[in-house]
């Protein structure tokens, strides 16, 4: 069976994360070019960028300024999963620290 790859980095469209927040550095063929810190903090500025957009989005529809729910649902449900992503990585990392605190030296 196939593994499932899903890249946090992707789960925002570039026209949806403006100023600092991009990545502008030139990525080598053989990688992204970023430190696993600098990766990890990306994707949560990304995570938390869906989250504001749906938030915002929410907010709108509440007073009615959105025509079509769709695009409240699909942003809604994108930083959901993101959201969940996010968790589940740092578990894991929760995990393997823990993992290592209790390895004999």
């Amino acid at each position: 069976m196939g593994s499932l790859h899903i890249d946090l980095l992707k789960l925002a469209s570039p026209s949806m994360v403006s100023g600092p927040e991009t990545v502008s550095k030139k990525a080598p063929a053989g990688g992204t070019g970023l430190s696993f810190e600098e990766l990890l903090q990306d994707s949560m500025k990304r995570v938390n960028v869906l989250q504001v957009e749906s938030d915002d989005l929410v907010n709108k529809l509440a007073t009615g300024d959105v025509d079509d729910i769709s695009r409240v649902v699909l942003a809604s449900q994108r930083a959901e999963f993101a959201l969940r992503m996010i968790t589940e990585v740092r578990n894991k990392l929760l995990d393997a620290y823990q993992q290592l605190g209790r390895m004999p030296v």
